[in-house]
């Protein structure tokens, strides 16, 4: 009996495949050799595309290197909110919820992201990409955060927004602080385990009791 043929691959199987490529190529050239020295003939290369097939998805630079950060926060954040959900409904959420986070910004999803907003600062074409990804990945975040916290009307309660930012402030600093290799100028866990025990109660806040105060009998 002979074997079964394999069956073809669509037109846009193929064009998703090499789209693929080129988005994983330019995560890991930002992320291995930097901003300055990624380039489009390079990612061409590391994907295994010519520079034609790369221009007929990606006009830009620009297009290309946002492309590439954006699906892996997209990712990251799938994978975060299917992590949360499958999560022991006795463990701590919090505790859960800052470590998965820090994931994110402590592997090398954060440092492709760090390359961009770097390299932003100088390019307003640049710029407008990396802003509009941030406004994303943040409302996204907060939505997760809504969902893992529901408001309450506790006096000591956050907001979605300012929760997300403060974290995302405090993480921001951490990653860049730890960038360079081989350097560690504090140690990222006591510092977690610190604002975990901070924020908690502005986390767990009970609604307030709006009954009057009962006269001793």
């Amino acid at each position: 009996m002979s074997p079964a043929t394999p069956a073809r691959r669509t037109q846009a199987e193929r064009t998703a495949q090499t789209r693929r490529a080129l988005l994983d190529a330019t995560f890991e050239s930002l992320v291995q050799v930097g901003f300055k020295a990624t380039t489009t003939a390079g990612v061409a290369h590391r994907a295994g595309v010519s520079i034609g097939a790369l221009q007929s998805h990606f006009r830009t630079k620009t297009e290309l290197l946002t492309a590439a950060v954006t699906h892996s926060f997209d990712r990251r954040i799938e994978e975060f909110g299917l992590l949360m959900s499958g999560l022991d409904p006795s463990a701590d959420k919090l505790d859960a919820a800052i470590d998965l986070l820090w994931s994110m910004f402590s592997e090398s999803t954060f440092t492709a992201w760090h390359e961009l907003w770097v390299a932003a600062r100088t390019d307003p074409d640049l710029a407008r990409a990396v802003i509009d990804i941030d406004t994303q990945f943040a409302a996204a975040c907060e939505g997760v955060y809504a969902e893992l916290f529901p408001s309450s009307d506790g006096a000591a309660a956050l907001d979605p927004r300012t929760a997300v930012h403060m974290i995302f402030a405090l993480m921001n600093g951490l990653a860049v602080g730890t960038a360079i290799e081989g350097y560690d100028p504090y140690p990222a866990d006591d510092v977690l385990a610190a604002f975990k025990s901070i924020i908690r109660p502005r986390l767990t806040a009970e609604p307030h009791d709006h009954r009057p105060p009962q006269e001793p009998t």
